[in-house]
């Protein structure tokens, strides 16, 4: 069996087990949903780049389970570190700056409000703020994922259920269009 079938198939062995250890240790609110995700997604990068010693390994669930807890325990140290700078942020931070505010007439500057207040409503504060900053602004991944505190491609893969999540809400993706029209004026 090559490298990325075995990968793939300890994915789906394992998956239910990491997320059901995640919500026992972050509780059941759905908010942290995207850190459950998100670290699952840290632990199987990690086990790709080990997958020689861990196909080798006598307990390669085991080896899992204690990655993914480790992974955890880090990402809630550095999201109670960075917590107060990145979810602080208020929907005016993402606003246009003040000199495309300026070209805007009050009904844009205003529509533009709402709209992000619709997103941070409908997506959560946390997946908005990431969603605006990297989607809208474009803000690079490296530096969001280092704000966050995950990984490039646990960000990636992040943005990624978040845009299906755009895509399969209808008002959601309504608000969307809204706010890039606002933006590219």
């Amino acid at each position: 069996m090559d490298a990325e079938a075995w990968l793939s198939d300890l994915f789906e062995q394992n998956y239910a087990l990491l997320y059901r250890i995640g919500r026992i240790f972050l509780g059941s609110e759905n908010s942290r949903d995207a850190l459950i995700e998100d670290q699952i997604q840290e632990t199987f990068l990690r086990a790709w780049q080990k997958r020689r010693k861990l196909q080798k390994h006598p307990n390669p669930e085991g080896w899992l389970v204690e990655c993914f807890r480790k992974c955890l325990l880090n990402a809630c140290r550095k999201q109670s570190r960075n917590w107060n700078g990145f979810t602080g942020s208020s929907p005016e931070a993402l606003l246009p700056d003040q000199h495309t505010a300026a070209q805007q007439s009050p009904e844009e500057y205003v529509r533009a409000r709402e709209q992000i207040e619709l997103l941070h409503r409908l997506l959560g504060d946390t997946d908005a703020d990431i969603f605006l900053r990297y989607c809208v602004h474009g803000e690079k991944a490296s530096v969001l994922a280092s704000e966050i505190g995950i990984s490039e491609p646990a960000l990636r893969m992040r943005v990624s259920r978040i845009k299906r999540k755009v895509l399969a809400n209808r008002e959601l993706f309504t608000c969307l269009i809204v706010l890039c029209l606002l933006n590219l004026r």
